[in-house]
């Protein structure tokens, strides 16, 4: 296809004219041709820097299908704080795709926020210039993000971990408050406090069970949340570092959700679901009757479900009554399973809800793509069933093969298609199914779409689709690791690195407290694949969408609701077609006919929003109800390795390297450019040891003639005693 000649896209036109001795069929269809797009990211070697310090950064630039691409940059420069220029680069070319420059910083320069801007890519990174001393260990506060109001105890540990992985001795200071609520003057009743001190063990960890009597209830007069703050004072040199969080306390005793529920209903099908049942800690609720109270037409039918030891309750529904019509489905506790908590807690449940349109069908066969709810592996097949009911009446007499048709579209458009062919016989009503095999490479990846149909000779058309949740992966697979899990300080490793034959990787290896300061900084699977937002996207671009310009009269409809049609979510064939993005062409009757909704005396209401469903309705996952907080980053060392390695024909690469004189956990993170395009490795990571080493407390500055305290710690780690002596060499004067 011809680019836009001007701009970034234009609407063509599409049309196809078929003749024959029966039928002569033209339409037109108007499709969106976008010129291809790019995606740039800057990638610093940590974000945080101290005065006098190298920055160093890389600017890689994809296509849309992740191919790195040599144009020169155009003029990145950089600005500080104030957004003074402070750096530029001029006729700047990657080296097969991988800008890499640096700049130092001056002894005196402004703190704060520095930028990096490309400007022919319209993007920036950013860097943090900041004074700090160097603490040598990070606090760990581990307690549940939510507790249920009736709990009796709550597990809690404060962990103190230096950086190289050993446990901290030192002194915890705990303390749990619950504050009046904030409406009430703050001296009609007490905060309710709990406090703890204590000794780590020797991993370095202080854990209790905290009794919750001494906290209220009574949400009436106190907040709904514990504020947790804790300190650890580090032995023999006083260091202390502070963390805090905030425990919510819950009223939600249970919950009912619809597991992977359809939007639709086929009339006359029945429709099948599954209800769960979860404990205010998302744990399945086993042996629980659960209600399903199913509304249409001014109806309400009520069906009542034991949950099995998953606490899950399948259900089958008969359609036929439903009459084509809107329904509601909720799911709820039976009453009895709200007795057994006091009143005054106003204890809640939250029911599910889920709302089902009937699908505009023409024949009575119908086929259902059973769906694959896991996040499905990348280069792994998958074998899809389809189930499939077909009538004799759509068939006819003298039909004894019958075609379906599938298309499968992702990022790049139909990525896969394919047909199967199923044996029809003489009963009236035929049931059987068949596989359709997938392997999700990464043409596949995010959100790929399947639709399988079949044509009947009666012109009846019957299908269903389906979405994947596909991991994302990159077609250039890359690997990076060390033989070895330890090593000692100053020592040679080798760094081993796998990707596609020529590949030019990067390679960035810091301190893994790095990696928490700014995870927004970090080049990752999901930040690569939001530079082309348009992956994730379905259905039609609103420049070539199709509405239709005719409308049937709903029964009952007066003359002020006669008017133009209302385009709003219709449940049929044509929709199936369109979330995938793909246009039809056909003569059968594939499309609902839109109702003619419009009140022609009605004024427009500010403020009024019409919403319109989406096609594929998802279930947010549950949160974990046991997480870490406040994870203190407080060291702040220098990048290890921050280089590019070349990978010969061979796909493999053997690199030595040197282990700095810094006992800690180094993570490595990867990435590589090929012609197979960009691939990212997982996260490795190398623990640097010494049997024995001084670590010395030090201001980050002092005032020439004043006295400060230096306190040396020495660190062993050997199995016998050593004798250590503190010796003062040159002029140096201790006063010991």
């Amino acid at each position: 296809v011809v680019p836009p000649a001007d701009g970034r896209e234009e609407i063509a036109t599409v049309k196809l004219i078929i003749t024959d001795k029966e039928v002569s069929i033209e339409e037109k269809k108007k499709v969106l041709i976008r010129k291809a797009s790019s995606g740039t990211f800057i990638q610093t070697d940590k974000p945080v820097y101290q005065p006098g310090q190298t920055v160093k950064f890389r600017i890689v630039t994809l296509d849309e299908e992740f191919i790195a691409l040599n144009d020169s940059v155009s003029q990145p420069w950089g600005a500080d704080p104030k957004n003074n220029q402070i750096e530029q680069w001029l006729n700047v070319v990657p080296q097969d795709g991988i800008t890499d420059l640096s700049f130092q910083l001056s002894d005196e320069p402004l703190l704060g926020t520095y930028v990096i801007n490309v400007t022919n890519a319209k993007v920036y990174g950013s860097f943090s210039v900041k004074e700090y001393v160097l603490p040598k260990f990070e606090v760990i506060f581990e307690a549940p993000t939510q507790i249920y109001a009736l709990d009796k105890t709550v597990p809690l540990r404060v962990c103190g971990r230096y950086t190289y992985g050993k446990g901290i001795q030192g002194m915890v200071h705990v303390n749990l408050c619950q504050k009046i609520a904030p409406f009430l003057p703050s001296a009609s009743k007490p905060d309710l406090c709990q406090e703890f001190n204590n000794q780590t063990d020797e991993m370095g960890c202080f854990f209790t069970n905290v009794n919750l009597s001494s906290f209220s209830r009574d949400f009436r007069y106190y907040q709904d949340s514990i504020v947790a703050e804790a300190s650890l004072v580090e032995d023999g040199t006083g260091v202390q570092i502070n963390t805090s969080s905030q425990i919510i306390i819950s009223r939600t005793a249970a919950r009912a959700v619809f597991e992977t529920p359809n939007t639709y209903y086929i009339p006359g099908v029945p429709y099948r679901g599954k209800i769960k049942l979860q404990d205010h800690y998302g744990n399945g609720m086993k042996n629980r009757k659960v209600e399903l109270v199913i509304k249409f037409m001014r109806h309400q039918y009520i069906k009542t479900y034991i949950t099995d030891g998953s606490g899950i309750a399948s259900f089958n529904l008969d359609t036929t009554a439903w009459n084509s019509s809107p329904v509601s489905l909720e799911g709820k506790f039976m009453p009895e399973d709200l007795t057994h908590t006091p009143r005054k807690t106003d204890f809640s449940y939250t029911n599910a809800y889920h709302y089902l349109q009937p699908f505009h069908v023409t024949t009575k066969s119908f086929l259902d793509i059973q769906p694959l709810t896991e996040t499905l592996p990348c280069g792994l097949k998958q074998n899809v069933q389809v189930t499939f009911m077909l009538s004799r009446d759509d068939l006819g007499e003298d039909t004894s093969r019958l075609g379906f048709a599938y298309y499968v579209t992702g990022k790049a458009g139909i990525i896969a298609r394919g047909q199967r062919s199923v044996q029809v016989g003489k009963l009236n009503m035929l049931k059987g199914s068949f596989s359709i095999p997938l392997t999700f490479t990464a043409d596949f990846t995010p959100t790929p779409s399947l639709v399988v149909y079949a044509i009947f000779p009666n012109g009846g058309v019957t299908a269903d689709s389906t979405r994947f949740d596909v991991a994302l992966c990159f077609e250039n697979q890359v690997k990076v690791g060390f033989p070895v899990k330890e090593a000692l300080l100053g020592s040679t490793v080798q760094l081993q690195l796998q990707a596609a034959p020529g590949s030019l990787c990067a390679v960035q290896a810091v301190d893994e407290n790095m990696f928490s300061m700014r995870p927004e900084s970090e080049v990752t699977s999901q930040m690569v694949y939001s530079l082309f937002p348009a992956a994730y996207r379905h259905g039609y671009p609103a420049q070539v969408e199709e509405h239709s310009d005719h409308c049937v009269q709903p029964q009952s409809t007066s003359s002020l609701l006669r008017g133009k049609p209302q385009h709003s979510f219709q449940p049929d064939i044509f929709n199936l077609f369109r979330n995938m993005g793909l246009k039809i062409f056909s003569n059968l009757v594939i499309k609902k006919p839109s109702q003619c909704f419009h009140r022609v005396d009605r004024k427009p209401i500010m403020g009024e929003l019409h919403f319109q469903p989406t096609w594929d309705m998802r279930i947010t996952k549950e949160q974990p109800q046991f997480t870490t907080h406040g994870r203190l980053h407080h060291y702040f060392p220098e990048t290890w390795i921050w280089n590019l390695f070349a990978v010969g024909s061979n796909s493999s690469r053997s690199v030595p390297v040197t282990v700095p004189a810094a006992a800690t956990e180094w993570k490595v993170k990867t990435f590589c450019l090929a012609g197979r395009g960009f691939g990212l490795a997982p996260t490795t990571s190398l623990r640097t040891v010494q049997a024995f080493f001084v670590d010395v407390t030090l201001p980050y500055s002092v005032i020439r003639g004043e006295t400060f305290m230096l306190k040396a710690t020495v660190f062993s780690y050997l199995q016998q005693c050593i004798q250590v002596c503190a010796c003062a060499t040159g002029k140096t004067v201790w006063d010991r």
